[in-house]
This record gives C-alpha cells, sequence and structure tokens, in this order.
C-alpha cells in the first residue's frame, strides 16, 4: 500500500524538466512536507495540455467520485489507494479509471513492516538521479459544500519479492513507457512497471508514524 509520503525538496521546475511538464499560470507550488498523509494536498499530472502534453496541479489525496455531492469532511471511504486488481469495476474508482488518469509524483514514500517490537518504518525511494517516483493514479474534479479542486488515488498491487517483507502491498511504479501507456488508456495489467533496480530504501526512525512529526531528518537512515 501506500499511505505516507515524502514530498521534501520536490518543485515543479524538477518537474517539468524530467517529464517536460507544461505548468499552468499560477500554479501553487508544491508544500515541502517529509511526513504527507491521506487529506493532504499532492503533486499530479494528467494528458490536458495543449497537443495532448503533459499539464500538472495538486490534488487532495483521497479520491472523491463524481457523483458524490456531501460535503468532502463526511467522506470516509478510504480511497487514497485503489487496488489495480479490481480498480475498473469498484463503483468510486470505475469512471476515473476510464477517463481520469493520472501521474502521482513523489520523492519517496514510506512503509511499515510489522515485526515482535512493534512496526519499524521504512523509506522507498529511487535509486538513481530521478527527482521523483511515479505512481499511476487516477482523478476526479469535484464541486462540493467545503472543497472544491481535484482529488486523487495511488493504484497499488502485489509486492514483488524484494519489498515483501516490509508490506504485501506496493504502488503501481511506471517509468517512461509505463506513463505513456497508463495515460493513454492502457489496461493496468498491460502497463509496463520499472524494476526494484530503479528503487532504494532504507530503515527510518519511528517519529514518521506521528503525522504532526515534520523535517528532513525523518527520511535519514537508522540503524
Amino acid at each position: 500500500m501506500c499511505g505516507r509520503m515524502n514530498h521534501g525538496k520536490l518543485t515543479w521546475a524538477q518537474l517539468r524538466d524530467w517529464l517536460a511538464l507544461g505548468l499552468p499560470p499560477g500554479l501553487e507550488e508544491i508544500p515541502q512536507r517529509f511526513n504527507v498523509a491521506p487529506t493532504l494536498m499532492v503533486p499530479v499530472a494528467w494528458r490536458g495540455g495543449e497537443g495532448g502534453s503533459l499539464t500538472a496541479g495538486l490534488a487532495r489525496w483521497g479520491l472523491v467520485p463524481g457523483w458524490y455531492r456531501e460535503p468532502v469532511k463526511a467522506w470516509r471511504a478510504a480511497t487514497f489507494n485503489a487496488r489495480a486488481e479490481d480498480v475498473a469495476s469498484k463503483p468510486a474508482f470505475r469512471t476515473a479509471y476510464g477517463k481520469g488518469r493520472c501521474l502521482v509524483l513523489a520523492s519517496g514514500y514510506y512503509e511499515w513492516q510489522a515485526g515482535e517490537g512493534g512496526k519499524q518504518p521504512w523509506y522507498i525511494h529511487p535509486s538513481g538521479n530521478a527527482p521523483a517516483l511515479v505512481f499511476a493514479g487516477l482523478m476526479t474534479s469535484v464541486r462540493l459544500p467545503d472543497y472544491e479542486g481535484l482529488t486523487c488515488t495511488i493504484l497499488t498491487e502485489a509486492a514483488p519479492p524484494e519489498l515483501a517483507f516490509m508490506h504485501d502491498r506496493v504502488p503501481v511504479m511506471l517509468g517512461e513507457a509505463g506513463q505513456r501507456d497508463w495515460l493513454g488508456c492502457a489496461g493496468i495489467e498491460e502497463v509496463p512497471r520499472i524494476g526494484v533496480e530503479s528503487l532504494a530504501w532504507h530503515r527510518v526512525g519511528r517519529a514518521v508514524g506521528a503525522v504532526r512529526n515534520e523535517g528532513p531528518e525523518l527520511i535519514e537512515p537508522v540503524d
């Protein structure tokens, strides 16, 4: 799964150059948070620019379907993740699966490994020079009594053997070919993923477990 992200030091300028994003005028900067939880704003990209190019914006993490009309604070479903295996048929996601494809961007994400001494958090991030991980996502544009704007979710799938010791689920992570196919509306089962050689991971301190904690020390390795 993916229930916590890092956007510390991630900027639109980095993503613009890396992904050839077209940034709309007046776009709000990416919040510089090292401990991003669901309901907070996260950077997303989608094909909506001139000539089908990528454009970008901020979305509330936790997809709210377009048919929902009540206040967002009353939405109780855990829709920050969507299972790739059944996303096309779930009522909350199926419309966005057809016409709301996006990429969700993060410097890295956290996962918790269960153990006898409690849960050990890990930080997973690019192994090379890429500024971010790119997750397959869905988004909606909603107009609710207490929120107007984009909402999004991250698709997840069974973890590869190398990462399964942390958790049995991982975000669906995409490289250039996968991004193209996903935004081109290929079936999620057909979209190529990045390999684990593109990832690095290390243990971090348990302070990240509390959303109120912030700062670059959260991603520092611990023994």
